[in-house]
């Protein structure tokens, strides 16, 4: 299917990734609120994963615009739409995704030790510093970075002179999602108490059903996701039986993928009612998570890119993102 740049607000196309105020007037272009142009490719980052200073870079399919196909545009102001999904600007895991400094370390431009850089390529971090983080890598197709941790920023505010994207040794640092920690990967613990055989504790009840559902218990029987991981922790109560139908559909769904990659699925984002979803940025205005039908998560251990390679075969959506995967019932669709 193809990718459409949709503009979202009145704004300006640019040659190059600078506030407009900073180009001539050969190098803009204004366009309105609810334009769409088909693309031949987008980009929001170069091959070294630096960032376009907030901007997405794309190259238009058919058209060229003042002669030119490849301009910018402020990513606030538009989104990539394939299939009906909002695939850029990535929506954001609900769970929050830190790095927290464990000890007195400077962030690096490029991932070697900090006496063979220049001092405008390292900067001093204390112990004690968290940022939260749009995203973050311990490797690439080639390999990992020499003991670093690849970080990009999440807050335009604690951006280093300006840029986004820095090393730190591994040693050094924590990566931590919703509290918990994910990077350095976890140890895998030797055994593992076996659930409980009665389901306990607190308990939700769902539209047409009559029976408890409690949050530790299995979505379907011995399966591997439970009520407490559908509902946010018993927080989101699907409206109707519809939802809760399609929760069961995809928890059957999934444990092809569970026991093929043989690591649990953290999940940080399943059903979403609508006051919720429209509160994540990035989210589409008929996301699978209305319906229940979608999860966002991670597993320790793999990258998302190898998840989704090991997941090529599913018939519904798949999602990549730099820290994390979507997997929905949906169509069959890839981004």
């Amino acid at each position: 299917m193809p990718q459409v740049l949709q503009i979202t607000e009145n704004t300006v196309l640019k040659r190059r990734p600078l506030q407009s105020s900073a180009l001539s007037a050969e190098e803009v272009y204004k366009v309105d609120k609810g334009t769409s142009y088909e693309l031949q490719s987008y980009a929001y980052a170069d091959t070294n994963g630096d960032d376009f200073n907030d901007h997405i870079k794309f190259a238009l399919k058919q058209d060229n615009i003042q002669g030119f196909n490849t301009w910018y545009v402020y990513e606030l102001h538009s989104q990539v739409v394939q299939d009906g999904t909002v695939v850029y600007p990535q929506e954001e895991p609900e769970a929050a995704q830190i790095v927290k400094v464990v000890q007195d370390t400077v962030f690096k431009r490029r991932p070697l030790p900090a006496s063979q850089l220049a001092p405008d390529e390292i900067q001093s971090i204390p112990a004690g510093r968290n940022f939260v983080l749009q995203s973050y890598a311990y490797a690439d197709e080639n390999g990992g970075f020499n003991s670093h941790v690849k970080l990009a920023l999440g807050n335009t505010s604690d951006y280093i002179r300006g840029i986004s994207s820095w090393y730190v040794y591994d040693q050094h640092a924590k990566i931590l999602l919703d509290g918990e920690l994910v990077y350095p990967l976890p140890q895998q613990t030797l055994s593992v108490p076996p659930p409980s055989a009665i389901p306990s504790g607190r308990f939700i009840m769902l539209p047409g059903y009559s029976s408890k559902f409690f949050l530790n218990q299995p979505i379907i029987p011995n399966g591997s996701f439970t009520w407490g991981e559908a509902t946010h922790d018993g927080s989101r109560i699907p409206k109707t039986k519809k939802i809760a139908d399609n929760i069961i559909a995809l928890a059957t769904a999934l444990e092809k993928p569970r026991k093929q990659l043989g690591k649990p699925f953290k999940i940080t984002s399943w059903y979403r009612p609508a006051e919720v979803n429209s509160g994540t940025r990035g989210a589409a205005s008929n996301s699978q998570h209305l319906y229940g039908k979608a999860i966002d998560f991670y597993v320790p251990g793999y990258t998302p890119r190898q998840v989704a390679k090991e997941l090529a075969w599913w018939n519904g959506g798949l999602g990549t993102y730099p820290s994390w995967n979507h997997l929905d019932i949906g169509s069959k669709r890839r981004w």
